[in-house]
């Protein structure tokens, strides 16, 4: 505000509008300047509003982001400062929202990181990134933290600003054993438990993959095997299974060896071995003899089929030996 004053005769006068220069990025704005309250009642004003256009001389604000450290402890108890810095200060808040990429998920392996506001005035905000400690192995993982969008203040990202944080895991790859609910089973019995147990859960599914040998056959004497222990979970669980038959083949053994372990970053606890005894159902055989016919003429030209029969075939050959007596002499009344 202020006076204009105008001599008798003169048909312009001026008045000084000093504009205070700052350091602050506040755009172009305007003055509106009104002439009123004349001394002179015979003098009418015909425009007495004018427009002053005050432009900035501070270029608009970019924004940088910085993280504190590129590196956590995911059971470090602690955050990461996340900064995001404007190059000039502005007249009115600057919002920077976060976006969050990786093979980390926010909200599960880290908390919420919320968006930053810079308040007016100021050069800078934070936001802070908390790993989450669980029990279940991952291995280290990355999160990615970007500039989605800034509003405010004419700012802008200052080309493409992110931040890779690595969530370093504080588990260890877990180690595998397998066992069994049982040493032996009857062959025409129930199935048994084959168990795999990990030290430590893990975001991947495991497969365990198996070698065997013994005296039983995979696929013949019991069902081959295959496991899978899921995301999430400690153990996994198959079964082994025994093939009921009718052949006599005495008790067999199954040894079941960990062939290989995978996913997870699991790996086999030494070496993982289990045998198992098949119980055979059926009776040792016993053996009978027969004749075709109880007598024959020693002219007739023919002979007899003599007949061995075992009570259960067998996987075995069986050799039955024949001894001879009676009134005639094998070898001269025959053959």
């Amino acid at each position: 505000s202020g006076t204009l004053s105008l001599s008798s005769g003169d048909t312009s006068g001026t008045i000084s509008v000093p504009i205070i220069d700052d350091n602050v990025y506040e755009g172009d704005e305007t003055v509106t300047m009104s002439l009123s309250n004349l001394s002179e009642s015979d003098v009418t004003l015909s425009d007495a509003i004018g427009i002053l256009t005050i432009t900035e001389d501070e270029t608009a604000p970019v924004v940088t982001l910085s993280a504190a450290s590129n590196s956590i402890a995911e059971n470090s108890g602690s955050s990461i400062t996340i900064t995001a810095s404007l190059s000039q200060i502005a007249d009115e808040d600057v919002t920077v929202s976060i976006g969050t990429s990786g093979t980390s998920t926010e909200g599960t392996d880290y908390a919420s990181v919320s968006d930053i506001t810079i308040s007016a005035g100021s050069s800078s905000g934070t936001s802070t990134f908390t790993p989450s400690d669980d029990s279940t192995y991952e291995g280290d993982e990355t999160a990615i933290i970007s500039i989605n969008s800034v509003s405010g203040a004419d700012a802008t990202e200052s080309g493409t600003q992110s931040e890779t944080i690595t969530i370093t895991e504080n588990e260890s790859a877990p180690t595998l054993s397998f066992s069994s609910s049982a040493s032996s089973v009857a062959e025409n019995g129930s199935a048994l438990t084959l168990t795999a147990t990990l030290s430590v859960a893990t975001d991947e599914d495991v497969s365990v993959t198996f070698a065997t040998s013994g005296t039983a056959t995979s696929g013949t004497d019991y069902a081959a095997l295959s496991l899978t222990v899921s995301a999430g979970n400690l153990t996994g669980t198959t079964s082994f299974t025994p093939s009921d038959d009718v052949v006599y083949e005495g008790d067999e053994t199954a040894i079941i060896d960990v062939d290989s372990v995978s996913g997870g970053s699991a790996t086999e606890s030494g070496t993982q071995q289990v045998t198992i005894t098949i119980n055979d159902n059926e009776s040792a055989p016993t053996v009978t003899l027969s004749s075709s016919a109880s007598s024959i003429e020693e002219n007739g030209g023919s002979s007899l089929t003599l007949t061995a029969t075992l009570s259960v075939a067998t996987t075995a050959d069986v050799t039955v030996g024949i001894s001879t007596s009676g009134t005639s002499t094998e070898g001269t009344d025959y053959a």
